[in-house]
């Protein structure tokens, strides 16, 4: 077992970063900054990551992710929200039905092309968080519920496996998935449990293994499918959200982090950070929806 020390690679500017992922063809980092609604963009350069673009959404955006005609999709306060390659925003329906304290959170594109995301309620945990699939015409599917707070989701390399954080629940759950309908008879299992802080975002690497923002922990861990613990990424930061593998060979680990909640820190909370870990990542795959003509389907009912 390894313990990596991550570089700075940003200044301390984020209020709560997530969401990190690597753009090939743009050859951008995209990653949010969750409160604030800003959707960012990021070169890399001399161990650097230089801000490019930011664009603000108005509400807050949980998660950004890359879509097939070279636009975004972010998961906006209560619905998705696209961005298309000549910067026009379109925001698409509600989808939290008529629960008044809760907002969308982290979310992927599965290998199908769908939108994996959940929820987080404010204030009080009620228990009642959901995980959505949104597919490009608008149908909505609940894959799990009685969530304490959903967070990060990542497929494992054949797509056979979906892996969902529950950040209050303190675990990451696996799940058989395919292109078929989504066994809900199925029960979620859980594969890292008793974590020493409350894990956040997560990616999986080429070989399937997992790598789990610890928040609070000042840490990534990155853990095989059984759940062992294999090695530890350590940066200055106490609050980290959210790592993902980015560069031309996806071999740097890239790891945002958060100043919510922090009084009078003195790490560099709110930076985003960079590690050579000696793994390489999964390209992540694209929305298949039109960011130019969003087929909204305003039919369609969250079942949350």
């Amino acid at each position: 077992m390894s313990t990596f020390h991550a570089e700075q690679a940003t200044d301390p500017a984020y209020e709560l970063a997530e969401g990190i992922l690597w753009d090939d063809r743009a050859a951008l980092v995209r990653w949010v900054d969750i409160r604030k609604g800003r959707v960012l963009s990021g070169a890399l350069r001399d161990g650097k990551l230089v801000d490019i673009d930011s664009i603000e959404l108005g509400q807050t955006a949980g998660a950004v992710a890359l879509a097939e005609d070279g636009g975004l999709l972010v998961a906006a306060a209560r619905g998705l929200a696209t961005i298309s390659v000549d910067g026009s925003i379109s925001f698409g329906p509600d989808l939290l039905g008529d629960r008044a304290d809760v907002r969308l959170n982290d979310g992927s594109v599965d290998p199908q092309g769908r939108f994996v995301v959940g929820t987080l309620a404010f204030g009080t945990e009620t228990g009642q968080e959901v995980l959505l699939r949104i597919s490009p015409d608008g149908t909505v599917e609940t894959l799990r519920s009685g969530v304490r707070l959903s967070n990060g989701i990542a497929f494992s390399p054949d797509g056979g496996t979906v892996y969902h954080v529950d950040t209050l629940a303190n675990t990451v759950s696996r799940h058989s998935y395919g292109p078929g309908a989504f066994d809900h008879d199925e029960p979620w299992v859980p594969v890292i449990t008793d974590l020493p802080h409350s894990p956040d975002g997560l990616t999986i690497d080429s070989k399937g293994t997992l790598w789990v923002a610890q928040w609070g922990g000042s840490s990534v861990r990155h853990h095989a499918p059984s759940g062992d613990l294999l090695d530890t990424v350590e940066v200055d930061a106490t609050q980290a959200s959210c790592p993902g593998f980015v560069g031309p060979r996806l071999s740097t680990l890239a790891i945002t982090t958060a100043q919510e909640g922090l009084e009078a820190w003195t790490d560099q909370s709110g930076a985003i950070f960079i590690a050579d870990v000696g793994a390489t990542g999964l390209p992540v795959p694209r929305w298949l929806g039109s960011t130019t003509t969003p087929d909204w389907n305003n039919d369609k009912e969250a079942h949350a």
